[in-house]
């Protein structure tokens, strides 16, 4: 004990803050007649007054050199009682905790570790404006601050809890803009996904045999607060995953995107696969609640909810330029989620590596929920097959960056030892490294390294590995103007501790991982912000969605032959909406190879509106003038008797040939969302496609505002006779599958009935 409390007077007397900021402390306690104040006076004085504290605040070096040495001293301390009489020794903690108070008399009933984290807030210099107190029951208040410094102590643990992310803090802003010595940064030199070849073909279909060793990773818990996504009703703020993207919240799209591969792989190989989901939520803006809703509402899209785990993101401090924490009111501390750099070092602690080991998984796709384009044609299954094929450690999805974009950079470095890694810089922290954002060359709108899409390959066990050493990668500090409880209703500089997921690969080396890049369009198109009164299209789901149009046209024109109208400029697009419509279910391909055997030659006319939600599809030779929507019920098979989807023949199919489809469609003088599918129409022609049922119709016009619902087990037929279309209902005959699927000579896919 005696040790203990010299190691205590050591640290108080080494690495305390300077002589006046100690006895500025003790002094608070004695007042002019020499009588003790109220306590509470005093963190009235310390709360409000933090530019009072910024005069006989010590240097940054000087405060994060004191904690250094606090650190290793706790994590040397063998139990919680030995670290309480470390803090106890400090005059910061010394000088709150001597005297009668209302936070020892909560303390009163608590447990040590309750106790430890209160007094280590104190050691760092944060107490006194944290624990400001005010009027009322502050129990209630108090445990909730508690909750939230329990949970930053834990996550932090093994580098020292709160006295050690105060020292991370510290050490970060110290290095400010610093460019980073010793690194020589290189572009990578990527597999090239621009055009198929056999050997891009022998990586899809490795990303489609291989499904079953894969596992998924959804970081599903940022804030989103430049997106201002809000309850229409409530105005209480949504987490991106709530977003509608083509009339279905973010992530149904991504996790149909999912189950678009996995149908894929059934029709190649026969097999039942049911991909094991991970997703990082958080509690900010009930994140995870409203993550666990969306999956409840959609009946965990047909999957057994125990192949689906969620971990929890920590919520962690936000700080000024002098690193003060910040509170949204009193004894409310201002919180923002960590960085998806804490999805590592969550799934260790969670043991969610051990399961996805039970589960057969060895690899992993990373992919955030707020770029719908990822999974576009046959660029994410190329992808992870050649990180399959290859057994590599880890990869990045690239494409071409455009300048000023908020999007780091996949790069090489290079350490003065020769060691090179394929890894990430952020935006925010170009200057650091020395880089200029502009051109790659004079007239070009990229860069010159290539943009990190957060779309990524890991191998389990490689990462599981890198995570003991290296728990928080890539962290940065990235300030933005805010406002704070005690900012006084002005703006300051304001950012919170980050870590980058993308950034474990700086601890393995280059040749183990791999880069791929495709076409823009096809690989990152974000929906990241509301839309500007400027018109600004990059990372708002307007400009999401023109892009997804410019890559229907390809789709349409280049694979299906379609004739179609001259989609608008940016511009116009955004004015007066796109001169077509058109969109289907991943199911359908999602490779547009698959798509074009399925639809052969067409004509869209202007403001004319297609929607496939089916899979097993036969168009020849539409002529469509107003809209057709075709939804099949069961787009890739039935479900079992527990709600299971399975993947099967039993589906909603459709054959149209040489058919004319006539009505009015679209309302073009009303008001659209068409980026949510927000649509308004004079008329429609609606084929519904309930349980397993077809729908045949060959050498018709098809007139008029029609909905047409063939009923399971039912094939109903259209048939013009003496100028009129009649439709014939009869029992179907179920013959095997819609389309057979095979690989030809050259690797590619091959469909036939």
């Amino acid at each position: 004990m005696k040790k203990l409390l010299a190691l205590g007077v050591l640290i108080q007397g080494i690495f305390g803050f300077q002589e006046g900021w100690c006895m500025r402390k003790s002094c608070h306690l004695e007042s002019k007649n020499g009588k003790l104040e109220n306590l509470n006076d005093v963190y009235e004085k310390d709360a409000m007054s933090l530019t009072a504290i910024d005069k006989n605040r010590p240097p940054i070096c000087e405060q994060k050199e004191r904690l250094r040495h606090l650190k290793v001293a706790l994590l040397e301390a063998e139990n919680t009682y030995e670290k309480l009489e470390i803090l106890d020794a400090l005059p910061e903690v010394d000088a709150f905790f001597s005297f009668p108070s209302v936070i020892k008399s909560f303390l009163a009933g608590l447990s040590p570790e309750c106790e430890y984290v209160i007094k280590a807030t104190f050691a760092i210099g944060q107490g006194p404006h944290l624990f400001h107190l005010t009027d009322g029951d502050l129990t209630p208040k108090l445990r909730l601050l508690l909750e939230d410094l329990l949970a930053i102590e834990a996550f932090y643990a093994d580098i020292g809890g709160i006295v050690g992310y105060q020292h991370l803090v510290l050490s970060l802003l110290e290095q400010g803009g610093a460019h980073q010595v010793g690194k020589t940064l290189l572009p990578p030199k990527p597999l090239s996904l621009l055009e198929t070849n056999p050997e891009v073909n022998q990586a899809i279909l490795t990303g489609i045999y291989e499904q079953g060793q894969m596992a998924e990773l959804y970081p599903v818990g940022g804030a989103a607060d430049r997106l201002q996504l809000k309850d229409d009703q409530t105005e209480e703020a949504l987490p991106a995953a709530r977003l509608i993207f083509l009339g279905k919240p973010l992530l149904a799209g991504v996790i149909g995107d999912l189950q678009a591969r996995e149908y894929l792989h059934y029709k190649l190989l026969h097999k039942q696969v049911v991909t094991p989901i991970v997703m990082m939520t958080s509690n900010v803006h009930r994140n995870d609640e409203h993550i666990r809703g969306i999956c409840e509402q959609n009946h965990w899209f047909r999957r057994p909810q125990e192949s689906f785990r969620f971990v929890t993101q920590p919520s962690v401090p936000v700080f000024t330029r002098h690193g003060d924490w910040c509170l949204q009111k009193p004894l409310k501390l201002l919180l923002k989620p960590g960085g998806h750099g804490m999805l590592w070092k969550l799934l260790e602690q969670g043991k969610v590596f051990e399961w996805f080991k039970e589960k057969g998984c060895k690899k992993a796709l990373i992919r955030q929920i707020n770029n719908p384009m990822a999974a576009t044609d046959y660029g994410l299954l190329a992808f992870l097959g050649f990180g399959l094929k290859q057994n590599k450690a880890f990869g990045f999805a690239s494409c071409s960056r455009l300048v000023n974009a908020h999007e780091g950079m996949n790069v090489i470095k290079v350490a003065e030892s020769g060691a090179q890694s394929l890894t990430n810089v952020e935006y925010c922290d170009f200057a650091k490294f020395g880089i200029e954002d502009r051109p790659h060359q004079k007239g070009s709108k990229y860069s010159l390294f290539p943009s990190n899409t957060n779309v990524l390959f890991a191998d389990l066990e490689k990462v599981s590995q890198a995570v003991k050493k290296y728990p928080f990668p890539g962290l940065l500090v990235n300030f933005r103007k805010g406002m704070h409880f005690q900012s006084q209703g002005s703006k300051e500089e304001l950012a919170r501790l980050e870590t980058t997921m993308q950034n474990i690969a700086d601890v393995m080396d280059a040749n183990e991982s791999y880069l791929t890049f495709n076409e823009r369009r096809k690989t990152i198109s974000t929906t990241k912000r509301k839309s500007s009164a400027k018109g600004a299209l990059l990372e708002t789901p307007e400009g999401c969605y023109y892009d997804y149009m410019l890559n229907a046209r390809e789709l349409l024109e280049k694979h299906c032959g379609f004739t179609l109208p001259k989609l608008p400029q940016e511009e116009i697009f955004i004015e007066k909406g796109p001169s077509f419509l058109f969109s289907f279910h991943p199911a359908l391909g999602p490779l547009y190879a698959i798509i074009g055997q399925k639809i052969q030659g067409g004509v869209l006319h202007e403001g004319s509106e297609l929607q496939l939600e089916i899979a097993d599809l036969e168009m020849k030779h539409l002529d469509l003038e107003g809209s057709l929507l075709i939804h099949a019920e069961r787009t890739m098979g039935h479900l079992d008797p527990e709600g299971h989807l399975q993947y099967s023949d039993q589906t909603g199919q459709c054959s149209l040939k040489n058919v004319r489809v006539i009505n009015q469609g679209i309302n073009w003088e009303e008001d659209h969302l068409f980026w949510k599918h927000e649509i308004k129409r004079s008329a429609a022609l609606k084929i519904v496609l309930h349980g397993h049922s077809q729908f045949l119709a060959e050498e018709v016009t098809i007139r008029g505002d029609l909905t047409l619902e063939v009923p399971h087990g039912m094939r109903m037929t259209a048939k013009e006779e003496k100028g009129r279309v009649i439709f014939i209902t009869e029992p179907l005959e179920s013959k095997g599958p819609f389309w057979n699927y095979s690989v030809k000579e050259d690797q590619s896919i091959n469909l036939s009935r």
